[in-house]
């Protein structure tokens, strides 16, 4: 049975409303950080995410649903407005795991929980594949490296083997230094570009701009761009900027495509946000000691910072992390940084697993009491065996069902999509 990934609405909002309970006293004493909304600037503080300030902004992985968990965060997104790469309203149904998202809000003082008041989710790429390499861990999309790890998740196909030259897909994941992309989501849109009836899209900078009668022509990455009277063209394109692009599926020449929209945006901090969590790959790195960037944002490392999972020995161009700390002057100036590895295993105690669901469990058969089986907790499958996965606080596979529980998982492959296996069940206080 495949795992699903995707929840619905409904089976989401359950969880968000059991600990926005007790947080709307904490609300009310004055113990939130403000929302984006009531500006600010960013202050000369190197104090983490949680302290002081006016807003905060976070870019991340979708890693879990308890409401919304990025960066370690969770997300209360019971009120927070939702939109999609053509910056069109959308719903938390729409969300998934291992989505990149773009989150404005607050973080709460405990730096683990907080309020989104807005969530931007969007792709990398939706393109064909043009060459598939599962020995390397591979797959070429649009003539774009991108590289599968053991925690990118699969959608309506197997794995990267499932995968053929011609299906389109849409890449979730984050920039390298070169321009690959690491993959933490790949979702079969059509087994051919006939099948497919959307557009395509890229998003990175633009390079070789040059005038065109009609238009424009440039690059991103190996796809050449050609503007004409009818593409909708939002900011100054121009060599260097960031952009996303829409494109006609149809090929006008060998890699090149015709523009439907073309959006400038900048990897940079919006007026307002004062601290920022960022996770991605490095690049522009040369010292310790001088600015670089993750994700593609600028940043640079505090007076005193925490390492987690590394040193600062460890920082080099392409090594993931997650940053964290304050806004000054554009720059995340960093107090602390998490070492990435890519890891899909739940350590000695099942706790480290990448994936994580906490909410109420309802047994695929009722009870559960078999030393094998799966539980649905907001709206996702995770799949159980009492011989790997550990359980806590007095559950078991006969009190599973109705159990409100946090649960901590790993992925596996599966016929038809990614497998969810948890290596840890325990109750959820």
């Amino acid at each position: 049975m495949p795992t699903r990934i995707h929840p619905t609405s409904s089976q989401r909002e359950e969880t968000t409303r059991s600990w926005w309970t007790p947080l709307a006293s904490l609300l009310a004493a004055g113990l939130v950080t403000t929302l984006v909304a009531c500006g600010g600037g960013g202050g000369g503080s190197t104090a983490g995410v949680g302290t002081g300030g006016t807003g905060s902004f976070a870019v991340g992985t979708i890693s879990g649903f308890g409401s919304i968990i990025v960066n370690g965060v969770r997300y209360d997104d019971s009120s927070a407005s939702i939109v999609d790469d053509d910056d069109s309203s959308s719903s938390s149904s729409s969300l998934a795991i291992g989505q990149v998202v773009e989150i404005r809000g607050s973080v709460n003082s405990d730096g683990v929980t907080g309020t989104a008041s807005s969530i931007a989710y969007y792709s990398a790429l939706k393109g064909p594949v043009t060459a598939v390499n599962v020995g390397a861990g591979t797959v070429t999309v649009f003539g774009q490296v991108v590289n599968v790890t053991p925690t990118t998740l699969f959608e309506d196909v197997s794995g990267l083997a499932g995968l053929a030259v011609g299906n389109v897909v849409e890449v979730y994941g984050l920039p390298d230094a070169g321009g690959a992309i690491t993959a933490t989501r790949i979702e079969l849109e059509a087994t051919s570009i006939g099948a497919f009836g959307g557009d395509f899209r890229i998003r990175g900078v633009v390079s070789g701009l040059v005038v065109t009668s009609p238009g424009q022509r440039f690059s991103v990455g190996t796809v050449t761009v050609q503007t004409d009277n009818a593409t909708q063209i939002e900011g100054t394109i121009v060599d260097g900027a960031f952009v996303r692009v829409r494109l006609d599926k149809t090929a006008i020449a060998a890699d090149t495509y015709t523009a439907k929209r073309v959006k400038v945006k900048n990897r940079v901090y919006e007026s307002g946000v004062s601290k920022a969590e960022v996770e991605g790959l490095i690049s522009e790195f040369t010292s310790s000691s001088a600015p670089f960037k993750v994700n593609g944002y600028p940043a640079q490392l505090g007076t005193s910072v925490t390492y987690e999972d590394g040193a600062v020995g460890d920082l080099a161009d392409d090594v993931r992390i997650e940053a964290k700390g304050v806004v000054t002057n554009g720059v995340l100036v960093i107090s602390k940084v998490e070492f990435d590895d890519d890891s899909n295993e739940g350590g000695s105690d099942g706790n480290d697993a990448p994936f994580e669901f906490d909410g109420v469990a309802t047994c695929s058969a009722t009870p559960c009491g078999s030393p094998t089986g799966s539980i649905v907790v907001r709206g996702v499958t995770v799949q159980y065996d009492t011989a790997t996965t550990r359980f806590d606080d007095g559950v078991t596979t006969l009190n599973l069902n109705g159990a409100r529980v946090e649960v901590k998982a790993i992925a596996q492959s599966g016929s038809g999509d990614t497998t969810l296996l948890a290596t840890r069940i325990e109750l959820d206080n």
